[in-house]
């Protein structure tokens, strides 16, 4: 809840104990609608209906696009498919489509007779494209103009159809088949004679993605060459809508959100924490929770395997934590890098060899820094220079090991056509704690024994 929230809440809970429905039209007139959409989520279902029927039309258009699914699908059942089913045509062709493909089967299929012949076909194409990819990104509200008019005939067209549109600041130029043969800006429909034929003022080249192109290397996209919207073609090149940066904005958070919480061991959550179920969520974390303790099930197969040489050593013990936990530490870092790197495009799989190289050298540099220490103390403690020695030799193998094991990893996934994100911290930790025992004992084993 941010502060304009806080802020207009109190005033809107004390009219709504009024029944003030006209004073809360004034109150909320000037409020963005995001904020608008923040203060209907906090309120319970009966309030919020009062306070979405006390807006605007445009109002309650723009706050319903606002809102999160669950709090749409309340609104829903609040107010009755009769009351809701304008506000549902004049949404954005892309957040429409969004919301009744969140709709459970049976709702979705009780409004979709509701709406216009035109929006209904328009929903209907929209959802048939993939998940995550441009087309089920995309909206269908863009303004293109054929390459034949004037400048002046374009502004003309422009005026007629800018209401309906998403943006009008970059216009597609198509030809009748509505093929996609370049774009201008209205900055420079302005600027331009109106006798002016339209091609004089095009762009070329045009940098477009097809329908089926990722949603990932959609926003990458847009983000590198700044641009307003990013035009989506069909296989033969023609028009079939747009991707704009506010679109771009909410792919980023949600595709960093998934990284963030595959990072951490936990099955992303395509709703906020405080609105998962608890069962949902048990099942998210105990899933991963449950492969990792298996995992490090074998830390103590490997001890175990090792109990003749930690009888006869058994200092070796007091180090152990010390070298399994630098190891996991470098993993986790490098693992870290790599799966962000990938994620913003920095390196590419082709990359491997000169990140494995890096690798090693950070993972020895690195190894023999806390190897020094680890040696000095364990001199500190009593032990003997060879006990000194294995303790060192170990911090610097699983510094090395671990740097690779993280810097792979996410690049084995991603070949591999899986998430680098899985090779998470807790993932990479578990595999070097195996790792580190078997190298440090059979180390110790060489050195000491």
């Amino acid at each position: 809840m941010n502060d304009v929230t806080l802020l207009i809440l109190p005033q809107v809970r004390d009219l709504l104990e009024k029944e003030d429905r006209e004073a809360l039209r004034r109150a909320l007139a000037e409020v963005h609608a995001a904020d608008v959409a923040d203060v209907i989520a906090s309120l319970e279902e009966p309030q919020a209906a009062i306070v979405f029927e006390s807006l605007t039309e445009r109002q309650r258009v723009r706050t319903f696009e606002h809102l999160e699914e669950t709090d749409q699908l309340r609104l829903l059942e609040a107010l009755g498919r009769g009351k809701m089913i304008h506000i549902i045509e004049e949404m954005s062709s892309d957040d429409r489509a969004d919301f009744i493909q969140a709709l459970p089967e049976r709702t979705a299929d009780s409004i979709l007779p509701l709406l216009a012949q035109a929006e209904r076909n328009d929903v209907k194409r929209l959802v048939s494209y993939k998940e995550r990819t441009a087309g089920a990104l995309m909206t269908s509200e863009y303004a293109s103009l054929p390459a034949d008019v004037t400048v002046g005939e374009g502004l003309t067209r422009l005026r007629k159809i800018a209401p309906d549109k998403e943006t009008i600041y970059y216009v597609f130029i198509t030809d009748a088949e509505r093929h996609l043969l370049g774009y201008t800006t209205l900055r420079e429909m302005v600027l331009a004679r109106p006798e002016q034929n339209i091609s004089e003022v095009t762009r070329h080249p045009l940098i477009s993605m097809s329908v089926d192109s990722d949603q990932e290397d959609v926003a990458r996209t847009i983000q590198k060459y700044d641009f307003l919207a990013l035009p989506i073609v069909d296989a033969e090149n023609r028009l079939v809508g747009i991707v704009t940066h506010d679109d771009v904005i909410d792919v980023l958070e949600e595709e960093a959100t998934e990284d963030v919480q595959r990072m951490g061991a936990v099955e992303p959550l395509d709703i906020p924490y405080l609105r998962a179920g608890f069962w949902q969520l048990l099942w998210r974390r105990g899933a991963w929770l449950l492969f990792l303790f298996v995992g490090e099930l074998f830390t103590g197969t490997a001890l175990r395997h090792y109990q003749a040489t930690l009888e006869l050593v058994l200092s070796l013990v007091f180090f152990l934590p010390v070298i399994i936990s630098a190891g996991g530490n470098s993993g986790s870092q490098s693992a870290t890098l790599i799966i962000r790197s990938l994620a913003v495009g920095e390196i590419h799989l082709r990359d491997w060899y000169r990140i494995l190289g890096r690798e090693i050298g950070m993972g020895l540099a690195l190894g023999l820094f806390l190897g020094a220490i680890g040696y000095s103390r364990a001199l500190m403690w009593g032990n003997g220079h060879l006990v000194a020695l294995a303790v060192s030799l170990a911090l610097v193998a699983m510094v090395i090991i671990g740097s690779l094991v993280g810097a792979m990893m996410p690049l084995l996934l991603k070949l591999c056509r899986l998430d680098p994100g899985v090779a998470s911290s807790p993932f990479v930790a578990s595999l070097v704690d195996v790792m580190g025992i078997v190298v440090y004992f059979n180390i110790a084993r060489l050195l000491v024994l």
